[in-house]
């Protein structure tokens, strides 16, 4: 495997994290979490995703449900 270099990218020193700076980093998803979801209607069955707020949680549900599920 061929290394990459910034020049061959097309990036500056400015637009690469450092090693110290990229120990810093952790999780990544904000509030997001991973939730496990199930109809309660008899619709798409059983599923799970990664959703960042209730409103996200219940589009899924609206999308996958007849009427109704639950999530947690």
């Amino acid at each position: 495997m061929k290394k990459l270099s910034l020049e061959i990218l097309g990036l500056t020193s400015d637009e690469v994290l450092g090693k110290s700076q990229m120990k810093k980093i952790t999780g990544g998803s904000g509030n997001c979490q991973r939730v496990y979801c199930h109809c309660t209607d008899g619709g798409a069955g059983a599923w799970e995703g990664t959703y960042c707020s209730a409103a996200e949680i219940q589009a899924a549900v609206s999308m996958y449900c007849a009427s109704s599920g639950v999530c947690n």
